[in-house]
């Protein structure tokens, strides 16, 4: 694509304001973007007082973040929409009149169906279902208000998605939950994977961490700890687990509402010697734990627009085991279709992680090939060449 024209991409949050798979999707497309010649500014919201409301960072995006009310507010609700229909608004109006505009949250994204200002949406998860798995005790929102906002937010989603110019999904799972939500979608959508930087996510030697020392197998999971992502239930699996491979370990990264509440989970199974909460981490320290597990879980529950840590832990040379539930499936069903458990319960997992970690010397070899399937299907270079084209075609259309 030619450089005449500036991408601004529009979004609820970014890395590493935020570190959840979509906020690092985000930042992680526009840095490459920026690699191959692109301008790219991020508009987003301001998560923590602390962060800058215009930066450009050493990746070279530039991030432009606009202020919303505390959600510990009651009209936390009712300010909300407005503060990010402002933000987004003065934001493309000030940073990117001719840029091509890409939204990633329909939230976000509202302002741009309302201006008729023609985009591009990628549709990551339909917001509406996740609202209430994800937002635990965080908002301050009474049962019928909170019905009021799922509701208005399935017709924000429908309202960007008829708007829309061209959408992208990550998956053929989110192909189907798209057409669920708006049918007519479908025919101006196209399926782009999500990317993985093969060269930092790789095998290599690590210091292996001592609690993690005399494990045997080692198990890792990087989640937010919400109600979708599963975490209790493997929790729960790992006692069957240790009941049958007493010097099993479990590291779990990650951070959420659910904490107290995981924490509480592995005291009562007395799984404190076996289980390790290690909150948020880094990057490099997240590339360590794939590289020493011998197994990594994603033990979901409900959706998954993609499945950034199960392809993250595959490009290390790391086989992962998943439920059946969203697209996790097509990433690792590909590779062995032992590595999809037979369901999403704390019985299912139990059962695959003690019956794939029998023969560390076949899980190696797994792993070994699952880096070949990652760098075949997701490296970045893959696809920002299929951004590149549909910003080309997205181009045309609208010059």
């Amino acid at each position: 694509m030619s450089k005449d024209r500036a991408i601004i991409m529009v979004t609820n949050a970014v890395a590493p304001d935020k570190l959840g798979g979509l906020e690092r999707y985000v930042r992680e497309l526009s840095a490459q973007l920026v690699r191959v010649g692109q301008s790219v500014t991020v508009l987003t919201k301001q998560v923590s007082a602390e962060d800058a409301l215009d930066e450009v960072g050493e990746d070279g995006v530039r991030i432009v973040r606009h202020r919303v009310p505390s959600k510990s507010k009651p009209t936390f609700a009712l300010q909300y929409p407005f503060s990010v229909f402002q933000g987004v608004r003065h934001g493309v109006r000030d940073h990117g009149v001719d840029a091509i505009v890409h939204g990633h949250f329909a939230v976000s994204s509202l302002p741009l169906a309302l201006s008729r200002r023609p985009f591009i949406q990628t549709f990551h998860a339909p917001v509406h279902k996740e609202i209430l798995a994800e937002r635990g005790n965080s908002y301050a929102l009474p049962k019928p208000v909170q019905h009021l906002a799922v509701g208005s937010v399935r017709a924000a989603e429908q309202l960007v998605f008829r708007r829309s110019r061209r959408n992208i999904v990550l998956s053929k799972f989110m192909s189907e939950e798209l057409e669920a939500l708006l049918p007519a979608a479908g025919k101006r959508t196209s399926i782009i994977a999500g990317g993985i930087d093969v060269e930092w996510f790789s095998p290599g030697d690590v210091s292996r961490d001592p609690w993690a020392e005399a494990a045997s197998p080692l198990f890792f999971c990087a989640r937010r700890l919400t109600t979708r992502t599963g975490v209790p239930e493997l929790v729960q699996a790992m006692q069957r687990v240790v009941a049958q491979l007493p010097n099993a370990q479990l590291a779990i990264a990650g951070d959420g509402h659910q904490r107290a509440q995981v924490e509480a989970l592995i005291d009562e199974l007395r799984l404190t010697q076996n289980v390790q909460l290690l909150g948020r981490i880094s990057d490099t320290a997240l590339r360590d734990w794939y590289r020493m597990a011998d197994l990594v879980v994603t033990p979901t529950q409900e959706l998954e627009g993609f499945g950034l840590s199960t392809a993250e832990a595959m490009a290390c040379g790391t086989p992962c085991l998943v439920t059946p539930v969203g697209a996790n499936a097509e990433l690792t069903s590909v590779l062995d279709e032992r590595l999809v458990a037979a369901g999403k319960t704390s019985v299912d997992l139990a059962e695959r992680m003690v019956e794939l970690t029998r023969n560390l010397n076949e899980l190696d070899a797994l792993g070994a090939r699952a880096r070949e399937v990652v760098g075949r299907r997701w490296s970045w270079g893959a696809v920002v060449d299929a951004h590149l084209a549909m910003y080309e075609e997205f181009n045309h259309g609208v010059s």
